[in-house]
């Protein structure tokens, strides 16, 4: 067991939560802002602050997959001790990112479906990134959320629609990101998660297992 990669995944664990907490902390602060100072502080500036949030965690989940990815290939245990199988042996990071790039030139670390493949021709089985396969449904909500901010086209807005259409029921009119995170729940209930808390945790739930990964688990 080579402790010093073990060491790093853990720390990449903990800088992804650190981010996912951050990231949180912005958002409840820009609705507390928007609460209290609304004269200040617009429903605009709330709302750019949000989708400002939503893009940056988005990216750093991108860069943590990309990562431990690149940590297993070097033989890196997960917190539970387990050394995941791997069909090659790169000398360090830079020789292991090429042998991603090998199999293609530009990876795709924010569509669930590609990440799994690349984790079958480099693990048996897709090693502790199996795991994504259960959690893909919601995964690829957040992107739709995140490329109707990020991206300026009819596909974008018609799968962000469609999304909020079958999360809530319906589709409010003047609907935007923004608004689909801060105002709507998860749930009926009072203390449920708005959808941007939602993703938020649900992220951060899923970087921890890939991390905490036990093979008689998946």
């Amino acid at each position: 067991m080579d402790n010093t990669l073990e060491t790093h995944l853990d720390t990449l664990l903990e800088e992804f939560e650190i981010e996912c907490d951050s990231n949180l902390n912005l958002y409840a602060t820009s609705i507390q802002l928007y609460i209290e100072h609304s004269d200040l502080f617009s429903e605009t500036m709330r709302n750019m602050i949000v989708e400002y949030a939503i893009l940056k965690l988005f990216g750093k989940w991108e860069k943590f997959l990309e990562d431990i990815f690149i940590e297993y290939m070097l033989g890196g245990c997960s917190r539970n001790g387990q050394i995941v199988n791997r069909y090659v042996s790169p000398v360090d990071r830079e020789h292991a990112y090429k042998m991603i790039q090998n199999v293609n030139l530009y990876p795709d670390w924010s569509d669930v479906e590609k990440v799994l493949t690349n984790a079958r021709n480099f693990f048996e089985n897709g090693g502790s990134f199996k795991i994504l396969k259960t959690v893909k449904a919601e995964l690829t909500s957040f992107k739709k959320v995140r490329n109707s901010i990020a991206h300026i086209s009819i596909r974008a807005k018609r799968d962000f629609e469609n999304l909020v259409q079958g999360k809530v029921g319906y589709l409010p009119d003047g609907i935007t990101p923004a608004k689909f995170l801060i105002e709507f729940k998860t749930g009926r209930e009072r203390n449920a998660p708005t959808y941007c808390e939602h993703y938020i945790a649900y992220l951060k739930d899923t970087a921890k297992m890939l991390v905490e990964y036990s093979p008689e688990e998946t």
